[in-house]
């Protein structure tokens, strides 16, 4: 069942040598980010700096990609999608670098905000650029194969990132701080292999825009924008307060060691991997909107009954499905987006919609870290599922009545379609 459908019929398959040779590019890409937002907050701690420390340099970075978030969209869509994520790359890599070969605040300084300009130029084109890779009724199985690699890239990265110090020290003596900067070394030399694959993806030349919309038109998919932004910004600020210190968590409550942790989080990309396969049918039958709404009303339980279960066990199975069940409709949502709005709009869309969640997860993660070095356990917690529960109801309300599924839905949900009309 799997492997048909990612043949050439299945519904994961025959898509494009472009379209593939861009999510391998991506997948490499993400890499780096995957086991850099694992394992800095440890790193950090090894070296002997507060929490307040990664909360300002996740601020810096994020400031950073926010600077420049709203310019790239247009960058990318007015000179080129391939050459904005070739910036991005580019810078990303530099980053890296600064992790990876020095130890002082001033590079760490620097390689945060070459990492957020990465990200900032980045995401916005290579979201639009990956849609023109196939047809608007596929869409979502292009962007759900593009998270099921990356979420399968994360795994496998994090897995071996999570025991890359623990080799260096049982094996070669390494001191905890170099131990842990063989990672970030790791990760320089493979981001070399994003830009090469990058290189040889062919694109259009980008498209003049041409003036025919009308200013009431204009408006609209603007008014329709800043719908998609409002619940993004909602979440931003409270994943920021909680979602980057779960490192720290596991190993303040339940004394984990990082293989451990590395162990959880890879797990955890291999799940969401499984659950993107599924994901783009049932959103084809129930509807973008009322899936998304579902799964986010799961993992925000999850969320809000997590620091008040003693048994790890529990905790663990409660981690996986909060964040498996957030994160899976990524995709889909980001698919159901593009399809509301104009070709010439869509990396204008994701850039605006990527700075509100960027600028309030800035702000989030800055709080969270006074939070955690006060040792609360229990309030970034309740902060986030206030937020996150804001986010999910707003989210409704605009676009259920517009969702895209095959079939009515059936029993209490034209009732609540009813509501949400009002």
């Amino acid at each position: 069942m799997y492997l048909s459908s990612f043949g050439r019929k299945g519904k994961f398959g025959g898509f494009s040598r472009e379209a593939r040779r861009l999510i391998a590019a991506g997948l490499i890409d993400n890499m780096g980010f995957a086991i850099n937002g694992f394992v800095l907050v440890l790193y950090l701690n090894v070296l002997g700096y507060s929490y307040v420390i990664f909360g300002l340099l996740s601020l810096i970075m994020e400031v950073s990609q926010v600077s420049v978030l709203l310019a790239s969209g247009y960058i990318a869509d007015r000179f080129g999608r391939k050459k904005t994520i070739l910036l991005g790359f580019s810078l990303g890599t530099l980053g890296m670098m600064h992790f990876a070969f020095f130890n002082s605040m001033g590079a760490f300084l620097m390689a945060s905000v070459l990492l957020g300009a990465s990200s900032g130029f980045t995401g916005p084109a290579f979201s639009a650029l990956l849609s023109e890779k196939t047809t608007q009724k596929r869409r979502k199985y292009l962007f759900s194969l593009n998270s099921i690699v990356a979420n399968s890239g994360s795994g496998v990265i994090t897995l071996i990132g999570g025991f890359i110090p623990l080799f260096f020290i049982s094996n070669f003596g390494f001191a905890n701080e170099l131990a842990y900067r063989m990672i970030f070394i790791m990760v320089f030399l493979i981001k070399f292999a994003s830009i090469a694959l990058l290189l040889s993806v062919r694109t259009d030349k980008p498209k003049k825009v041409k003036h025919v919309e009308s200013k009431k038109a204009s408006r609209e998919h603007w008014m329709l924008l800043l719908k998609f932004a409002l619940p993004s910004a909602f979440t931003g600020i409270g994943a920021g307060v909680l979602i980057p210190y779960f490192p720290i968590y596991f190993k303040l409550r339940f004394e984990m060691d990082i293989g451990s942790i590395g162990i959880l989080f890879a797990m955890l990309s291999f799940i969401m991997a499984l659950m993107t396969f599924y994901l783009p049918r049932m959103a084809e039958r129930r509807g973008t909107v009322a899936i998304t709404t579902a799964f986010h009303a799961i993992s925000i339980l999850a969320m809000f009954i997590m620091p008040f279960t003693p048994w790890l066990l529990l905790v663990i199975v409660l981690f996986f499905v909060r964040a498996a069940l957030m994160n899976v409709p990524g995709p889909i949502m980001t698919s159901f987006m593009m399809s509301q709005l104009p070709h010439s709009f869509r990396a204008t869309a994701q850039s605006v919609t990527g700075f509100a969640w960027m600028f309030t997860h800035a702000i989030g993660v800055f709080i969270g870290g006074f939070l955690w070095d006060m040792g609360n356990l229990l309030l970034p917690f309740m902060i986030a599922t206030a937020l996150y529960v804001a986010s999910t109801v707003f989210y409704f309300l605009f676009f259920y009545p517009i969702d895209d599924a095959e079939h009515k839905p059936s029993f209490f949900w034209p009732i609540i379609r009813q509501i949400a009309r009002k």
